[in-house]
């Protein structure tokens, strides 16, 4: 840090939703300090598809030109149970990581905030945040810190609140795994706006391509039908393979696939004293629509006056009702269809009709994708 007193806030965790929140706060007129143990850019696990709701919070943050530069969405070819349906998929684009996340940062740092990577960031029970540089060339402004405000954001897979009991992970039960990996493109690779979903028993893959041509692949996988079938890179290309896309198949075998922890997941809460947690660090479902990091920006913006409390000297416990009403619906329709995913030979003639059917069709799938309303042609046929 430039100055030598502690910030009004830190944010631990610097992907779109701890970016996101560092922007808002810092344009609100906060000093903010944005903390993450990675060094960008980075390849994440993600499906990369951004809803319209994450397309407006960056055209907020004048970053209109990252959403153009997107792949916008189509259609999403549903393949199951030996048979395939074409659905309409409007308002969402891809745009890859490594191209998102830094562009998040520079905006935040614009704003005046300062930005501390390959550094652990540890919340103690005192509410104050502990640093641990990853490498000896990190430097760090003091190992402990006394933010007047604390927003969590580090994901799955973060250790920020290990000390702090209240925010205990509740994790579902016959929980699925994530797995992603980026190829080159190859010759059947789906088409630009085109979202490609594989069912199989052992989970679901989704395949899109990004925005510099390269095929981005996300899997939420079934451990145990994992293991037997020789681990995530042999199961997401035999779920190729049986889909009659050999490229790809091949390309997947040879991939190195990042993985996460288990995807459901909820907090016993979301916020305690100074403390806030937004984005995937605020619970989890399993993915399919392609909105988790439309809400974690979304959520990015709206903890910005929970936040002012706890720097006034409140508490930001109202959060908890907020950060419910933000998301609990969307998680419910998420959950739905993930559930019809993991269960083709059921869902795959309902699926099969909707595709005959274009105008309820375009209007489910819109709200599948995270729109609010269905597009302005929602009711038009072919």
């Amino acid at each position: 840090m430039t100055s030598a007193r502690d910030p009004d806030v830190v944010v631990i965790g610097a992907g779109p939703a701890g970016a996101t929140a560092a922007c808002t706060l810092a344009a609100r007129g906060h000093r903010v300090l944005l903390v993450d143990r990675a060094s960008f850019p980075r390849a994440k696990v993600c499906g990369c598809c951004l809803a319209s709701s994450g397309q407006a919070v960056l055209r907020s943050l004048g970053l209109g030109d990252l959403v153009d530069d997107g792949v916008p969405l189509d259609t999403t070819v549903v393949h199951g149970a030996g048979r395939s349906t074409t659905l309409p998929f409007p308002g969402s684009v891809t745009l890859s990581r490594e191209r998102l996340d830094p562009a998040l940062i520079d905006a935040a740092r614009r704003r005046g905030v300062e930005f501390l990577p390959r550094t652990r960031a540890i919340v103690t029970d005192r509410d104050e945040v502990e640093l641990r540089p990853l490498d000896a060339t990190t430097g760090v402004p003091a190992p402990h810190l006394r933010p007047k405000a604390i927003v969590v954001a580090d994901g799955l897979g973060g250790r920020a609140l290990d000390d702090r009991p209240a925010f205990r992970w509740r994790i579902a039960g016959r929980n699925r795994f994530g797995v992603g990996t980026v190829v080159e493109d190859v010759q059947d690779a789906p088409r630009r706006g085109e979202l490609l979903m594989l069912t199989d028993r052992a989970g679901y893959l989704g395949v899109a391509t990004l925005e510099d041509g390269r095929v981005d692949l996300a899997a939420a996988l079934h451990p145990e039908r994992t293991r037997i079938g020789g681990g995530p890179a042999a199961t997401c290309a035999r779920i190729l393979g049986e889909a009659r896309l050999p490229g790809l198949a091949t390309a997947a075998a040879a991939a190195k696939w990042r993985g996460t922890p288990s995807l459901t997941r909820t907090r016993r809460c979301v916020a305690a004293g100074r403390v806030c947690c937004i984005g995937d660090a605020g619970g989890y479902v399993e993915p399919f629509t392609g909105e988790g990091m439309s809400w974690g920006m979304e959520a990015g913006v709206a903890v910005a006056p929970f936040v002012e409390a706890a720097i006034g000297g409140g508490d930001a416990r109202a959060w908890n009702r907020a950060h419910a009403q933000l998301l609990s619906a969307r998680r419910r329709r998420c959950r739905t269809v993930a559930f019809a995913i993991r269960h083709p030979r059921a869902a795959m003639p309902v699926m099969r009709l909707l595709g005959r059917l274009p105008r309820i069709g375009r209007r489910l799938a819109g709200v599948a994708s995270g729109q609010s309303r269905p597009p302005a042609d929602a009711g038009a046929l072919g």
